[in-house]
């Protein structure tokens, strides 16, 4: 059972996060941030429920294929992760209610990827570990890609997070955050 809020004092952070980023990016934001932090949970929510289209290679069958992603999450805790699902979104979202906003909020997205031919085949996926710093009308996020062989890349993970809390914004009638920079490698 996940604790309370005020008995976790790592939640959303890890004590070691990499040095080295694979992607950085800074997005503007013209709303507080309570709400920002919430439309991107509500966003890696919606990620999360549903598997995006994408042309995909494996080894056993020549050329691209059609196949997808599924996304999971999870939120720093400390030295390892909590799965994103609904409870722990709700316990998230109770932590910002109550203690304040993130300074520093650290993620974790394995990305999974299948073919759609309905045959098995074995196809890595990729993880990657972001990091966003709160500042008053910005937000900057590191990313550093922890394994797999990239389908889909820093730069693009950037911004399909972006687009999700995009559209939770959109829909909440909030002002939508602004891309001021985007460098990857």
């Amino acid at each position: 059972m996940n604790p309370s809020p005020n008995d976790d004092p790592w939640l959303g952070t890890l004590e070691h996060f990499p040095t080295i980023y694979h992607a950085r990016a800074s997005w503007l934001y013209d709303i507080n941030t309570e709400n920002l932090q919430k439309a991107i949970f509500a966003g890696l929510r919606s990620l999360a429920q549903k598997k995006k289209t994408l042309e995909i290679t494996v080894a056993d069958i020549p050329g691209y294929q059609s196949g997808g992603v599924v996304f999971k999450f999870g939120v720093g805790n400390k030295d390892g992760f909590d799965i994103l699902d609904d409870k722990e979104v709700k316990r998230v979202i109770q932590r910002i209610e109550e203690k304040g906003t993130f300074d520093t909020l650290d993620l974790v997205f394995h990305l999974h990827y299948s073919v759609n031919d309905g045959k098995r085949h074995k196809v890595h996926q990729d993880q990657y570990l972001a990091r966003l710093a709160f500042q008053p009308g910005r937000v900057e996020l590191l990313l550093h890609h922890l394994k797999g062989v990239r389908r889909i890349g820093p730069d693009e993970l950037v911004r399909i997070l972006l687009s999700a809390t995009n559209n939770e914004l959109s829909r909440n009638k909030y002002p939508e955050l602004e891309l001021e920079s985007l460098t990857s490698n």
